[in-house]
């Protein structure tokens, strides 16, 4: 293949591509609109999630809080009592418990940070959903406002082309209607003036297209004799 031909193929790839129809806008937003609404159903259900850990670290939380002062009362009353070392144990249990306490508060503490900014997300992400959903309405009515005007449009062009095939026909039958009158004129004529020897009734006769010829060259005659007339 030459390099005009091979010219040729790429045009012809690159005109399909130009006048291949394009997505209709309705239906590609639709799927991004579907896409962000599984989006933000993800985040209500990994929300509601974070949620319920949050609701199960806070028990468990309270649960170990309210153990500590009835073990440091148990030191104390191991005090009292002069068990020292029972005393000393009671008080290191005690402070397994506050270590376990720290690590519960800070999980819950970054369960309830995490739970904000789902919300947050959750928030925003409905906002821009409600938002895309009033774009998407707009832009469905403005492309089939111009669907519907390039159908019209279309509809028009075919109805002018009617209407100049019927225009020329028109002029057509015009013509044909004014050469039957001159003919028919030319008839009478002859019928006036006795020449019925001239006349044929076939259409196209010589002989009545000869004679119509002459009255015409006759009437050029008479409307100069009679200015001839006027100037003496």
């Amino acid at each position: 293949m030459g390099i005009v031909d091979r010219l040729k193929v790429f045009l012809a790839k690159g005109a399909n591509v130009a006048l291949a129809p394009a997505p209709d806008p309705r239906v590609t937003h639709l799927t991004t609109h579907q896409k962000q609404r599984a989006l933000l159903n993800q985040v209500i259900k990994a929300g509601d999630q974070v949620t319920a850990a949050k609701d199960r670290l806070k028990a468990a939380v309270d649960a170990v809080r309210a153990k500590l002062p009835a073990m440091e009362e148990a030191a104390r009353s191991e005090l009292r009592s002069g068990h020292e070392a029972a005393a000393r144990l009671a008080l290191q249990r005690r402070q397994v418990v506050v270590g376990e306490l720290e690590t519960l508060e800070r999980q819950l503490a970054e369960v309830e940070k995490e739970e904000s900014v789902l919300a947050m997300i959750e928030q925003r992400l409905s906002g821009q959903i409600e938002a895309f959903a009033a774009r998407q309405e707009v832009i469905k009515a403005r492309y089939s406002a111009a669907e519907a005007q390039v159908r019209i449009n279309e509809a028009m062009t075919g109805v002018s082309e009617d209407f100049a095939d019927l225009t020329a026909a028109l002029h057509r039958a015009e013509q044909t209607t004014e050469d039957m009158q001159a003919r028919a004129t030319a008839i009478d004529r002859l019928v006036q003036e006795g020449d019925l020897e001239s006349i044929g009734f076939a259409a196209g006769s010589d002989a009545i297209d000869a004679r119509y010829q002459s009255l015409g060259a006759d009437d050029e005659v008479e409307r100069r004799l009679n200015a001839l007339k006027a100037l003496d």
